[in-house]
């Protein structure tokens, strides 16, 4: 492999990697503006990972979202993918 190519191949993931991290960044800057609760029959938001990254580890590892092992491990070595939680208080009626 010349060298060109090497440097070329490792630039482009480099280049690849620092644009899924700055992707990565602004998604949790999003995310911590909103309030977080779980909605009935869907579940609680705990994650938001960037679409590239997702995809690039279910081609690596087919079915490793759904590994709730998986999903943690990944939120400990990535925090900006982990999202906050709010418990959602019961209330009766709506005031504004």
């Amino acid at each position: 492999m010349s060298a060109l190519v090497r440097d070329e191949l490792v630039a482009g993931w480099n280049a690849k990697n620092a644009l899924a991290a700055t992707r990565q960044a602004r998604i949790k800057e999003a995310t911590d503006r909103l309030e977080h609760c779980s909605v009935d029959g869907i579940g609680q938001h705990t994650m938001s990972v960037d679409a590239d990254v997702y995809y690039a580890w279910e081609a690596a590892e087919p079915g490793c979202w759904k590994d709730k092992g998986f999903r943690d491990d990944f939120k400990k070595r990535f925090p900006e993918t982990a999202v906050n939680y709010t418990a959602r208080k019961p209330m009766v009626g709506y005031r504004p």
